[in-house]
């Protein structure tokens, strides 16, 4: 299980080098599935529509306007276009909207300057909807799923992307959860690589997270990836990926070059 996104998928040659590692390691017989983001294309759709972006504590706040964007943005422009790009690279992918994998409930209201605001149409993975998934896996595609998820309502739920791959890959009993990144791994001082964490195990997270060390965007996927842990997952690995070869060599077990979380 590989979740890519953020500041990491800015770089079109960049990306283009993970397809083709993913394609790579597909063709070597190792089930990948690709859980992507998509927020500065969103970001820009918004803009363009002359909606704005707003956040609060790392959370999109997405009213029924947004999330129309959310879900056309990524089901119909990222998700495809991953896609043929993997599939130009001799890659079998297989794109899977979210909404038939993840089951969400409305997120709680975040804290924001003392107050509630309410996120609208954001969610929480419920439960995962594994079917399509496994038919892709069966098939030998590379199955590329989204985070947009069903909502109980029957409306589209925008999921943070990190929990949702982590949930999918507890759901799937997944050998390995990879979270490619802009940054070397999971680092006492963000500032200093030389202080990367190489191996953290899941019990000490919540001394981590009093400690300031994991905070932010870091707190819902840390969290994330310990309960799928629990659930079966052998291990979790945070990786630089803007590094060629990073993903390879972590999925072949070559070597470690990020942080590695475990149970």
């Amino acid at each position: 299980m590989v979740k890519y996104g953020g500041s990491a998928m800015e770089n079109p040659a960049k990306v283009e080098e993970i397809l083709r590692e993913i394609a790579g390691l597909a063709k070597e017989g190792f089930p990948m599935v690709l859980v992507h983001g998509g927020g500065k294309e969103i970001s820009a759709e918004l803009d363009r529509r002359g909606l704005k972006a707003v956040f609060a504590e790392g959370f999109r706040v997405t009213d029924e306007a947004a999330i129309l964007v959310v879900e056309e943005v990524l089901d119909r422009k990222v998700n495809p276009g991953l896609v043929a790009k993997l599939n130009g690279l001799g890659g079998n992918g297989r794109g899977i909207s979210g909404r038939k994998v993840f089951r969400a409930k409305k997120a709680p209201p975040a804290k924001a300057g003392g107050k509630e605001i309410d996120l609208g149409r954001v969610g929480e993975v419920e439960k995962c909807e594994t079917a399509d998934v496994k038919k892709a896996l069966e098939a030998k595609e590379t199955a590329v799923v989204s985070p947009v998820g069903q909502g109980n309502d029957g409306g589209a739920m925008n999921l943070n992307a990190d929990v949702a791959a982590a949930a999918l890959a507890g759901a799937l009993r997944a050998e390995q959860l990879v979270f490619l990144s802009d940054v070397p791994g999971l680092m006492r001082d963000p500032k200093d690589a030389g202080t990367l964490m190489r191996e953290i195990r899941a019990g000490e997270l919540a001394k981590l997270e009093k400690e300031g060390v994991i905070g932010g965007g870091m707190i819902p996927k840390c969290r994330s990836a310990a309960a799928a842990l629990q659930q079966g997952l052998k291990k979790v690995e945070f990786v630089d990926g803007r590094v060629a070869g990073n993903l390879t060599a972590v999925v072949k077990g070559k070597t470690a070059p990020g942080t590695v979380l475990k149970i």
